[in-house]
């Protein structure tokens, strides 16, 4: 006979409608063949439940609440699906019932609960379960009967967690089948030892239980129905996008079981490896999902890893001290005084110098080890040898795992660097020599960020996340986010905050570009940098300051913000232009941080000026100079003005029109000019300082003393005169008036200057922007770069190619 092992979970069948779910799908499969075996856990959270009533009982607590409300669980669900004429079922609904009530009554005599009466009472949850279930099958037709599994699992008296004697076991479940016509319905989880006493083959041991069952009737296969669409890459809990790992290997679930992954219990493999039986685990609730199957081997196909699990909530012992060096038989000693206190160790990490090591095992345990621990190494601790045992509690085991990891250089790297960039420590790490699986020990608080990182990394096709926050919504920032609304290139792009200079928003979610500006208005939060940065603390994924301000005192805090783990994407050409020195930490820090520093929209804002500047460089040319018109909002001056139109009207005009800085004193000062040629001059690697760059200002005495831009623009109107006077003369001449920025020789100098009809800067119009290296290559015609250096689209437009770019030369 071709058997085929079907177990249902307890959230399977937690109720009647659930019940009938799992009927029809044994229904459906009982057409395609009737040699079907099912196993069922206790319904819903009646294990629980039984727990508490133990606990209760033990402590001599009133018991009769719980346990009615546990009878009314199991009587709700019997009335809604069993007829009433099987009276022969309730009969032994209410059998089960009295037992129960009997051995809790004697566990309040008696005021102790021990591994063995736990055992006893825990059975009475998949007892009731498969009562219900082969009842309501014989109601719709399936002839089924319940099999307690106590009368053919044979095990030890390790109570709680017994050992299954696997040959006599094997031939008790052959003989009850063979004698058997009618569909077993089987209590998962049960067992017995040879005095018939109950025990119990750990919890969640019902998988184990359909293993046992399937190795003993040679089955086809077993499989496992659950509450979710099979072993997923990583906890769906912690990790959103974890997906169905479709395909696996015996010893890949076993890694990925005993790292936390709770779909399947670990020593469900073990009765099933010899014989190759595979485990399908499918959902109850989807059942058309495909699923995982796990079987001997698998097709690897260029997949390293195939899934990450997790365990929470466990504590390291730490020995350690130089006379631990060549101490023999030390290790030996220390595990065999575990063994005898059944200490379960869960991680070992041993350094090479052997001068420590330490392994991972449940808190509980910690008093009780460390006690031990003393004792035993009583003599090296007071010789000095080792010093003194250090116990580090609230950490999480994680487990990277997967067959094509095995012979393949560049796993760890890729792992411990991927940690790395988001700043997580890791504490111990193991690898067993089946190279199948790299665990490693965090903080129990970067647990969620630690799997979510390494996802990313090992399963995720798509770039990385980025968490970008934007200070600044004037013309650029608002254009910017206008564009991130709009682009199908932003989907990785998650915006967490946005910041004016007087209020912020700052979410743990996402903030939805389309809202971002009406969210920024409405808030009440005032802007604080240490607030703006502390709320990046548990993104996954790389973080990016996005600066489209002008402002200084947020310039001064670049350092603070790369020491914040923030790559840098900015507009704001003030860092770059300050003093040499900060200049030089920026670039530092930056490195040390393992972060980014962008700035080409600080020179001819969408023009890929400094990127070609940058090339140049790195293929071993040298600049002899740099000339340009740098000004997007001097351009468009100059290109527009005419002898009839006054020169504030046009400055009005530009400000409009966003070609000028916020306030266009910085602009007609040629300081906006001057920090652009010292950003250039320095990519060359000149030591220059602003003030060492002769500027010609075209701002009438006393700009600076008005307080607004508003009064400046009516003080600029006295300037009208000059300027048509110089246009006037230049245009007798035959020239035109440019305003360029120079670097030669180590010397800069930006100025107002009258230049023929033919020279290359003469033919520009609007704001556009002209730059020309002469290098040793280009020295005859330089490399010129034209085309729009002003206004708020193009210069956002860059700002978005620069997020994007960032990560991809790592």
């Amino acid at each position: 006979m071709s058997f085929i092992i079907l177990k249902f979970g307890g959230s399977s069948i937690a109720d009647a409608d659930r019940i009938r779910h799992v009927a029809g799908i044994i229904q459906s499969r009982y057409k395609e063949n009737n040699n079907l075996a099912i196993v069922v856990s206790a319904v819903g959270n009646a294990t629980d439940k039984l727990i508490a009533l133990a606990g209760r009982a033990a402590s001599g607590e009133n018991v009769e609440p719980l346990f009615s409300e546990f009878r009314s669980d199991h009587t709700n669900c019997f009335d809604e699906l069993i007829p009433a004429a099987d009276e022969d079922s309730r009969l032994q609904l209410e059998e089960l019932f009295k037992s129960l009530k009997n051995d809790l009554s004697l566990l309040s005599e008696d005021g102790i609960l021990t591994p063995k009466n736990s055992d006893q009472l825990l059975s009475y949850g998949e007892l009731l379960s498969t009562l219900i279930v082969a009842g309501y099958l014989n109601a719709v037709n399936i002839p089924a009967e319940a099999l307690d599994a106590r009368k053919v699992i044979l095990t030890d008296s390790q109570f709680g967690n017994a050992m299954v004697s696997y040959e006599e076991s094997y031939d008790r479940i052959r003989k009850q089948f063979r004698e058997r016509e009618k569909m077993q319905i089987i209590t998962g989880f049960l067992g017995a030892n040879k005095e018939g006493e109950t025990t119990t083959l750990g919890r969640s041991g019902s998988d184990y239980s359909a293993a046992i069952f399937g190795a003993a009737l040679d089955a086809d296969a077993i499989e496992i129905w659950t509450d979710v669409n099979g072993i997923m890459s990583a906890d769906p809990k912690m990790v959103s996008d974890s997906k169905t790992i479709s395909h696996l290997t015996y010893e890949e679930a076993m890694e990925l079981a005993h790292g936390g992954a709770k779909v399947i219990f670990p020593p469900t493999m073990i009765p099933v490896m010899d014989k190759e039986i595979p485990i399908i685990v499918k959902n109850t609730f989807q059942p058309e999902h495909i699923g995982s199957r796990i079987t001997k081997e698998r097709n690897i196909e260029g997949e390293k890893a195939i899934g990450i699990s997790s365990l929470s909530e466990i504590t390291l012992i730490r020995i350690q001290g130089a006379g631990m060096v060549g101490l023999k038989g030390l290790i030996g000693r220390v595990f065999s005084s575990l063994a005898k206190e059944n200490v379960n160790i869960i991680l070992v990490s041993q350094v090479f110098s052997e001068h420590s090591i330490c392994f991972a095992i449940n808190p509980g345990d910690a008093d009780s080890v460390v006690d031990r621990l003393e004792k035993e190494l009583t003599k090296e601790i007071e010789n000095h040898f080792i010093d003194k045992i250090k116990v580090e509690p609230d950490l999480s085991l994680v487990a990277l795992v997967g067959e094509g990891m095995r012979h393949t250089p560049g796993i760890s790297g890729n792992l411990f660097a991927s940690l790395g960039r988001e700043s997580i420590n890791v504490v111990a790490i193991a690898q067993g020599s089946s190279e199948r699986n790299i665990s490693f020990i965090v903080k129990n608080g970067d647990v969620g960020k630690t799997l979510n990182t390494v996802h990313q990394t090992f399963f995720l096709k798509s770039e990385r996340q980025k968490n970008i926050y934007i200070a600044g919504v004037g013309t650029v920032g608002s254009e910017l986010i206008s564009i991130l609304a709009k682009s199908d290139g932003s989907n990785n792009l998650i915006l967490r905050g946005i910041a004016s200079s007087r209020r912020m928003v700052i979410e743990s979610g996402n903030i939805e570009f389309g809202q971002a500006i009406d969210s920024l208005k409405n808030s009440n939060l005032s802007f604080d940098l240490d607030q703006f940065l502390n709320a990046a603390k548990g993104d996954i994924g790389r973080k990016i300051f996005i600066d489209c301000t002008v402002d200084k005192e947020l310039s001064e805090a670049y350092l603070k913000i790369m020491n914040s783990g923030f790559s840098i994407v900015t507009a704001n050409k003030i860092a770059n232009s300050m003093d040499l020195n900060y200049y030089r930490q920026l670039r530092e820090t930056a490195i040390a941080n393992g972060v980014e520093f962008s700035y080409e929209t600080n020179v001819g804002a969408g023009l890929p000026i400094i990127r070609t500047l940058r090339e140049l460089i790195d293929s071993g040319d040298q600049i002899s100079s740099i000339e340009g018109i740098f000004s997007g909002t001097m351009s468009y001056l100059f290109n527009t003005m005419t002898p009839e139109l006054p020169f504030s009207q046009l400055v009005q005009d530009a400000l409009k029109a966003g070609f000028t800085e916020p306030d266009p004193r910085e602009d007609l000062s040629g300081m906006d000019v001057a920090r652009k040629l010292l950003i250039l001059a320095r990519e060359t690697g000149a030591e220059l300082e602003i003030s060492d760059i002769k500027v010609e200002s075209l701002l009438p005495e006393g700009s600076w003393k008005e307080e607004s831009v508003e009064t400046f623009l009516k003080l600029l109107s006295k300037f009208d005169d000059s300027a048509r006077e110089r246009v006037e003369k230049a245009k007798r001449e035959g020239k035109v008036l440019r305003y360029i920025g120079s670097y030669e020789n180590g010397k800069a100098e930006v100025s107002l200057q009258a230049l023929d009809s033919n020279h290359p800067f003469s033919n520009l119009s609007g704001s556009e922007n002209i730059v020309a290296f002469h290098t040793e290559r280009y020295n005859r015609h330089p490399l010129v770069i034209k085309g729009p250096g002003a206004g708020a689209s193009v210069t956002a437009a860059k700002l978005f190619t620069e997020i994007k770019a960032v990560d991809r030369s790592r």
